[in-house]
């Protein structure tokens, strides 16, 4: 017995203590990665997908969370010139994109208030976090502005190349 305890030890330290959060290949989210991003370059750049597609393609493919590779690109320069180049052209493009209805001006004010303390990518992981709901749902007016809970996590089905 004494000398089980020594080796349970062993094992618990070299035992990882959580896996990394990824997306296995067949988990759902790697099923079609290529029709998921070509899907948002339609809705969210209007043109078909490029050359750089491919580096989203490959990030879905490796693991990386579509929420976030999705982010990148609503972050992304030409997203923000299709709100017009300025950051409350961004913010009501980018809520009416995720919601199906422009914002309100509690809701400009406090998005673009965390617009100016972070990055466009930010924001925009942080919207999709926020109004997991589907395009064109609307959100709950109670919560206009509120933090999203950190660890929710959703699929992105709505996403998919249909």
């Amino acid at each position: 017995m004494k000398r089980l305890i020594p080796v349970l030890g062993l094992v618990l330290l070299l035992t990882p203590l959580s896996a990394p959060a990824q997306y296995p290949p067949g988990g759902g989210y790697n099923d079609m990665p290529e029709q998921m991003v070509a899907g948002w370059y339609r809705q969210f750049l209007g043109r078909v997908p490029d050359g750089q597609s491919a580096v989203w393609i490959d990030a879905i493919k490796s693991g990386q969370a579509p929420e976030a590779v999705l982010a990148q690109i609503l972050g992304s320069t030409e997203y923000y010139m299709r709100g017009g180049g300025s950051a409350q052209g961004f913010v009501r493009r980018l809520h009416t994109d995720l919601t199906g209805r422009p914002p309100g001006a509690a809701e400009t004010r406090a998005w673009l208030n965390r617009l100016y303390q972070s990055d466009r990518q930010d924001l925009a992981y942080h919207m999709l976090q926020r109004y997991p709901q589907g395009l064109g749902a609307g959100a709950p007016q109670e919560d206009y502005g509120a933090e999203p809970p950190l660890e929710y996590r959703r699929p992105l089905n709505r996403y998919y190349d249909r």
